[in-house]
């Protein structure tokens, strides 16, 4: 799915989030996504069939890691070429580093959908509520929460973005303060 939209204010982001640390910039990126993105999740339940309620249930907001998949592609690489179990976990740990690096120190993953850790019927069957089969009618319930709140969500995100650096910015202020006196 292509979104194209505008941001504005990006050089002046930059700005406040470099008075953080970048642990502490990226902790509040996350909070204000999870925060903006949570009306649409409830949308997206609300719109789910109500069959069993499984579906609804399983719609979630979260953070996760995605360069765990390129470390372990590179583990497999170096184990499959007759490579050391250490050479491996080398291999792994520089494969995360650069791709954390090409990344950006502010970079934050997000979703919003039904849940990992459900059984793999469970995943096929919202697979097949959204698109359909050539036995099912669609009955969809991501894109349609998508399409009704993602002009709503953009606002959503600058006013936590913006709200959660500025907070992190104080409380950074408030900790440098006491250190002084």
């Amino acid at each position: 799915m292509k979104m194209t939209f505008r941001l504005d204010g990006a050089t002046e982001l930059k700005e406040q989030l470099d008075k953080l640390r970048a642990s502490t910039a990226k902790a509040a990126l996350q909070r204000a996504g999870l925060k903006a993105l949570q009306p649409m999740a409830d949308l997206a339940r609300s719109l789910a069939p109500e069959k069993t309620g499984e579906l609804a249930q399983s719609i979630a907001v979260g953070a996760q890691a995605k360069n765990d998949e390129v470390g372990r592609l590179a583990y497999r690489f170096v184990m499959g070429g007759g490579g050391t179990r250490e050479q491996a976990v080398t291999a792994m740990r520089q494969a995360r580093r650069e791709e954390k690096g090409r990344r950006g120190a502010y970079y934050v993953d997000l979703y919003m959908g039904p849940r990992a850790g459900r059984s793999r019927d469970e995943v096929i069957k919202g697979i097949v509520q959204e698109f359909g089969s050539f036995r099912v009618e669609p009955h969809p319930y991501m894109r349609p929460a998508f399409e009704q709140d993602k002009d709503a969500l953009m606002q959503r995100l600058s006013d936590e973005v913006r709200a959660e650096v500025a907070k992190a910015i104080s409380r950074a202020a408030a900790r440098a303060a006491r250190r002084k006196t």
